[in-house]
């Protein structure tokens, strides 16, 4: 129970070396320096987002350390651990659990700072974070790991964790040129009121594994009135516009979907693909060409992409036209 009474008593652990609880009054400013150190080459614009918002926390430590004994708002946000050497924070490892009353717990931030690399810090955290997770009654820890980190896939491995699956987030730093479109009988644009149906598409492509650590929600596919306004002023000004369109089949259900934002401002195009697991060879490769296609008549900026890690026909066609892996984010998991 020793990880359990650590994290109970985070004020109570003034040490100068190894593992103590993370303490939301002093660790927050240290740990958005040490994350912005260890991930410098990672971070993504969300996770730069992210980053900056935990630095401005950090200089308000004092208000956030009041909030969360007064609330208990970000205890559950931060929970975690952290290293000390030399009597300074050079590890950190965050551990919140996924759901309320469920056995799944998430293990993310696992940081160590450069300078202290190869000394079995990473390791000492994670099996803490772990022996906190039993103590606690779970029964999964779940983390996610970019494929190219090499050395933390090892670690998370020989701890016993299996890949679920992934991600991949693809670019190309120019529309590709294209000629003419494919041909695609059937496919016509669907509106708002057809959410359900897009719900209906993605859960198919979803695996037992992807549904049971984060199953799709179907608030997720609606399109609230200020975002369709939203959508329609900006086509009104040339300012760019989002299509929205499908292929059914017999009965109405969709087989496969796209929903490509294009721009003429400055800025990146992107596409989202939906295709069924059974029709993947067949749709893939035409509904990235109609994109591809469409995309022709707006300036030519970039294009982005995120795809999961079994849709190999898309990633095929992508990197025939100069599209590039740009992050593998990958999904692990073990049993407690």
């Amino acid at each position: 129970m020793a990880a359990m009474h650590a994290l109970a008593n985070p004020a109570s652990q003034r040490i100068e070396r190894g593992v103590r609880p993370f303490d939301i009054g002093r660790d927050l400013h240290p740990v958005a320096r040490l994350i912005a150190d260890a991930f410098a080459d990672e971070l993504d614009v969300q996770g730069e987002a992210a980053l900056r918002e935990l630095r401005i926390m950090g200089h308000m430590s004092g208000l956030v350390r009041l909030l969360s004994r007064t609330t208990g708002e970000f205890q559950d946000v931060f929970n975690g651990f952290v290293w000390i050497e030399d009597g300074k924070l050079v590890g950190n490892v965050t551990v919140q659990r996924a759901a309320s009353g469920s056995g799944r717990w998430q293990i993310a931030n696992v940081a160590v700072d450069p300078d202290y690399r190869g000394r079995g810090i990473s390791r000492g955290l994670m099996e803490t974070a772990l022996d906190y997770i039993r103590e606690m009654g779970g029964t999964w820890a779940v983390l996610q790991v970019r494929e190219q980190n090499q050395i933390a896939r090892g670690l998370y491995e020989r701890l016993r964790f299996e890949t679920m699956g992934g991600t991949v987030e693809m670019r190309c730093p120019r529309t590709p040129k294209v000629s003419g479109h494919p041909a695609l009988p059937g496919l016509a644009p669907f509106s708002a009121a057809d959410s359900t149906l897009l719900y209906d598409l993605v859960n198919s492509e979803q695996s037992a594994e992807s549904q049971w650590w984060r199953a799709v929600r179907r608030a997720d596919f609606d399109v609230p009135f200020e975002q369709g306004f939203g959508e329609w002023f900006s086509r009104l000004l040339g300012r760019d516009r989002v299509y929205r369109v499908a292929l059914r089949d017999f009965t109405g259900r969709f087989e496969s979907a796209l929903i490509l934002t294009a721009r003429r401002w400055q800025g990146e195009h992107s596409l989202q693909i939906f295709v069924r697991p059974d029709t993947q060879e067949r749709y893939e490769r035409k509904l990235i060409l109609w994109a591809l296609s469409t995309l022709q008549e707006y300036p030519v900026w970039p294009v982005t992409t995120t795809l999961n890690t079994t849709h190999t026909a898309a990633r095929s066609t992508l990197e025939e036209f100069g599209f590039q892996a740009r992050t593998t984010l990958l999904t692990m998991r073990r049993k407690i």
